[in-house]
This record gives C-alpha cells, sequence and structure tokens, in this order.
C-alpha cells in the first residue's frame, strides 16, 4: 500500500530584478543533498548542488519557464535566503573566528536572516557605459551561470572588482558607436575577450564602477569575543550566510 503524499506550499516572491516567482521549501532529500556538498569542500559539488536545488524548488511554468542560469547571482542569493527560511527557519548558526584573540578562538553566534538588507536594491539593471567619444557598451550584471562556470559561488565573498575583472567578457550585451551595434550574436568568445584586453585602465574602471554598485545581500554582524571586544563584521554572499 502506497503512503499518502504529503502537499508542499509554494510562495510568492518578487526578486530584485522585478521578476516574481513560485517556490517551494526544500526537502529533507535536498536539505541531505546540501549538507553533504558542504562538508565536501568541493566547489564544483557545492555549486552543481545549489543550482539542483534551486531548479528544483522554483515551480516549473511551462508559459514562463524560468531559468536559473540566466538569473543574475543577486536574484539567486534572494531566493536561496527565502528557500532557506521557509524551510528550517529564519534564524542561523555562524561561527566566528577571533583574530585578535589569543588563540584565534571560534565564537558561536546567531544570525536572523530576516535581518538580512539589500544594498543597492535600485541598481539591478543593465547599463551603458562610454569609452570613449565614439565607442560604448551595455553591460548587465554576472548571470549565475558565469559563477557556476568558474565555481565562484562557494568561495568567501569576491569583490565586485575581482568579479568585474574575471567576468566582464561574459557580462558585455552588446557594443556600440556612431555607426552601428554590434550583439552577442555579431561577434565570438575570442573577439570580446580581445576587445577586453584592449581596454586601457580608465576605460576598465568605468565598468569596475558598475559592478561597485551591483545589488547585494548584506547582514551588519555583532559578536562580543572572550576578549571583551564588540568586534563588527559585514556578511555577505551565499557561503557567508549558508556555511
Amino acid at each position: 500500500m502506497a503512503l499518502p503524499k504529503i502537499g508542499i506550499p509554494y510562495y510568492n516572491l518578487k526578486l530584485i530584478s522585478g521578476k516574481t516567482i513560485e517556490y517551494r521549501p526544500f526537502t529533507v532529500k535536498e536539505e541531505k543533498a546540501l549538507l553533504l556538498a558542504n562538508e565536501s569542500k568541493d566547489k564544483s559539488v557545492i555549486t552543481n548542488t545549489i543550482k539542483n536545488t534551486l531548479n528544483a524548488c522554483i515551480k516549473d511554468d511551462p508559459e514562463n519557464r524560468a531559468k536559473i542560469e540566466d538569473f543574475p547571482m543577486f536574484d539567486i542569493e534572494q531566493l536561496f535566503l527565502n528557500i532557506r527560511m521557509r524551510s528550517v527557519g529564519e534564524i542561523s548558526e555562524f561561527n566566528y573566528t577571533c583574530e585578535e584573540c589569543e588563540g584565534n578562538p571560534v565564537v558561536k553566534t546567531k544570525i536572523d536572516l530576516r535581518n538580512v538588507r539589500v544594498e543597492n536594491e535600485n541598481s539591478g539593471g543593465s547599463r551603458k557605459v562610454m569609452l570613449t567619444d565614439n565607442v560604448g557598451v551595455e553591460i548587465q550584471h554576472p548571470p549565475f551561470k558565469a559563477f557556476l562556470s568558474k565555481n565562484l559561488v562557494s568561495t568567501e565573498s569576491e569583490t565586485s572588482a575581482m568579479v568585474a575583472l574575471d567576468m566582464i567578457s561574459d557580462c558585455i550585451v552588446n557594443v556600440y558607436d556612431e555607426k552601428q551595434v554590434y550583439t552577442r550574436n555579431d561577434f565570438s568568445d575570442r573577439e570580446i575577450s580581445d576587445f577586453v584586453d584592449s581596454l586601457t585602465q580608465e576605460q576598465l574602471k568605468k565598468i569596475n564602477d558598475f559592478f561597485e554598485t551591483m545589488p547585494k545581500l548584506v547582514y551588519d554582524l555583532e559578536v562580543e569575543c572572550p576578549c571583551g571586544q564588540t568586534v563588527t563584521r559585514k556578511l555577505q554572499g551565499i557561503s557567508d550566510f549558508f556555511s
């Protein structure tokens, strides 16, 4: 005799980018996979497990199929945060290592995920950047698939500048001058790579400024260390919230 199936509720979430999706909490099986992936310390295993979990937890709508790999990373973090809160609660344990105290003790504290905030919330769209008087680019924020291909999801929080240097080619939507607009279908990966390599430091800084204002989820952590000091630290990224 087959056991009864337990229904799982779905919730609506408006992402930072503006799109609205339906998602459900992860199951015990999916939670086990996440825990095993985290224990493995293998970046490839962790990133692919996160991707598989997110794909499983969002509602499959044939008319408007959501492609997780195309979501910007800040949408992925927001989605994962909400799935985590619906699945195992709003409180997360965090181990802080005090580098100032003798012996570098580990201080256990708790994070209320409801207090995670979004910085630069209104800068989630693409932007046109003029590199010269005649040549410009339209850039988008790094999509999740770019992080997956480089196994960056599980690393400690990447700085915006590091992301820009490693992923700028993935984020250029088109290149244009006074005569023509060149879309991604008009040039090869090698051509866009050569184009990026030809940029001056001043031109690169203009693009970096876009990444510096990228939306991100942050939490202002305060920890009482054994030495008596109150240490403040800004947490951001999946690795900080869910390690």
